[in-house]
């Protein structure tokens, strides 16, 4: 520490002890200079000695006090520092969970942005009975193609086999079958579902809403599979179920659309209780822009997002 008999002043200071040693040194004076003051209330009869030891404790006061004031400052600096420290220290924490928690629960689809087009489910090859109503109407073309007959010469004398306008002879153009390309609903991630309304989510789980999900594209798929076969390839059960789908027709928002109802879902679910399930995961969808509600009447439509 610093001897308080020698006249060091702070800034030879270097360390809280020295600091200690000078402050308790000048406590001593001040007390000192206050026994003066209080025995000698009349300046006039201060000695010229005792006067410059005053002089000096003022001094000194000022000095201790623009100190003390930058030691404060100081103090109030590092504080914020600490505090601004323990703030980022929480974030970081934080985001070491989450990346914890994502690593562990990577979903099986990921998601692919909206503007790339390989999360549409591609066209399955068309199977072997299709090539033969390829090349249908290919005979056609031949048949309506043939040489007419020449003027004032019938159709006997020429050999020309001319079609019947009622159709009798006229074989039918079997029209091309149609496929749709549906496309599928992303999985939910865990930042999407970490951010969902409390309300909302109630007791559900991530993995519960990704195979509703799963339960909703395989239901569409079978919808347009069977909107897509031909009619009279259908058996009896899939033969009432187009009638359903077909019944109403669709409207300006499903135009051009892919979209499903909750009957598809009753059809197609692996489980009944999934209809359920299904009516508490539409908000979610919903919010998450998955799928678009409307109304057709009576009959609550889905349409599918890109």
């Amino acid at each position: 520490g610093i001897n308080a008999e020698y006249g060091d002043t702070v800034d030879d200071c270097t360390s809280f002890n020295d600091l200690q040693v000078y402050y308790r040194r000048k406590a001593e004076e001040i007390a000192s200079a206050t026994a003066l003051m209080a025995k000698y209330s009349d300046m006039s009869s201060v000695s010229d000695e005792d006067r410059t030891v005053l002089n000096e404790i003022c001094t000194d006061l000022g000095k201790i006090q623009k100190l003390m004031t930058a030691m404060n400052t100081e103090r109030d600096k590092l504080a914020h520092t600490i505090a601004c420290n323990k703030v980022t220290l929480e974030r970081l924490e934080i985001l070491k969970k989450q990346f914890v928690e994502q690593k562990e629960n990577v979903p099986q689809n990921v998601p692919v942005p909206a503007s790339s087009a390989e999360f549409v489910k591609p066209a399955p090859p068309p199977p072997p009975a299709q090539a033969e109503t390829v090349k249908a109407p290919q005979q056609c073309v031949r048949f309506e193609d043939a040489e007419k007959p020449a003027r004032g010469k019938s159709a006997l004398t020429t050999g020309t086999r001319i079609p019947s306008k009622a159709g009798g002879n006229k074989p039918k153009k079997q029209k091309l079958s149609k496929t749709t390309i549906v496309p599928l609903v992303n999985h939910l991630t865990t930042e999407e579902f970490k951010s969902l309304p409390k309300y909302m989510v109630g007791r559900l789980k991530l993995e519960q809403i990704n195979s509703m999900v799963d339960e909703i594209n395989n239901a569409t798929v079978c919808k347009y599979k069977i909107i897509d076969t031909p009619v009279n390839k259908l058996n009896a059960e899939n033969m009432k179920r187009y009638a359903r789908m077909t019944e109403k027709p669709d409207t300006k928002e499903t135009a051009g659309m892919v979209w499903f109802e909750e009957a598809d879902i009753r059809d197609f679910a692996s489980t009944p209780t999934l209809v359920h399930s299904f009516v508490k995961t539409v908000p979610i969808l919903r919010h998450c822009h998955r799928i678009r509600q409307i109304r057709a009447g009576k009959v609550q439509r889905y349409i599918v997002l890109l």
